[in-house]
């Protein structure tokens, strides 16, 4: 990438990095319902912690879509939570390459905060938490990540004579 057009004295260095995050009246149904589990897993006040921080690990969850997104040159218009959890909204790859490592980001950073077990009283349960949206984001469902590294692998020449046989009818996934 070339960046000889900034200007550093502005600070704007680090415009290419900052995307827009939108709050859907919806997304505090997502944030009580992190709080609630939470909760059930750790009690009150312990749960209020942990359901924050569920929905901390949502958000960066897209962020790791997002940094992998910019590095690539994927244009982020923006990233939020509404009914259906955290989202981004960003342009098209250019490369299925590109796709996969878009793709396998998120549930990689869910992968890596299972580490924050060492977080006293609620770290454990953070770590499983984490744990359940990296497994969760890799099942194959509509607007997964797992289906988006599905159709990416399906659709790349090294995998094409192994993934479309799992699609055809009569297979057992």
């Amino acid at each position: 990438m070339h960046y000889a057009h900034i200007q550093w004295s502005e600070g704007i260095g680090m415009y290419r990095f900052v995307v827009p995050f939108r709050m859907h009246a919806t997304g505090w149904v997502v944030v009580a319902f992190c709080i609630l589990i939470g909760i059930r897993l750790c009690g009150l006040w312990r749960g209020l912690a942990l359901g924050a921080m569920i929905v901390a690990s949502l958000l960066l969850h897209e962020v790791g879509h997002m940094a992998v997104a910019t590095v690539l040159g994927v244009p982020v218009r923006e990233f939020g939570l509404c009914l259906r959890g955290a989202y981004n909204r960003r342009g098209c790859a250019s490369r299925r390459r590109d796709d996969l490592l878009i793709a396998c980001a998120g549930p990689l950073t869910n992968l890596c905060l299972v580490s924050l077990l060492f977080l006293p009283l609620i770290g454990p349960q953070l770590a499983f938490c984490n744990m359940v949206l990296c497994v969760v984001n890799l099942l194959p469902l509509p607007s997964s990540d797992g289906l988006r590294i599905l159709r990416a692998l399906r659709n790349s020449k090294r995998a094409g004579g192994m993934i479309p046989l799992l699609s055809q009818p009569g297979s057992i996934v």
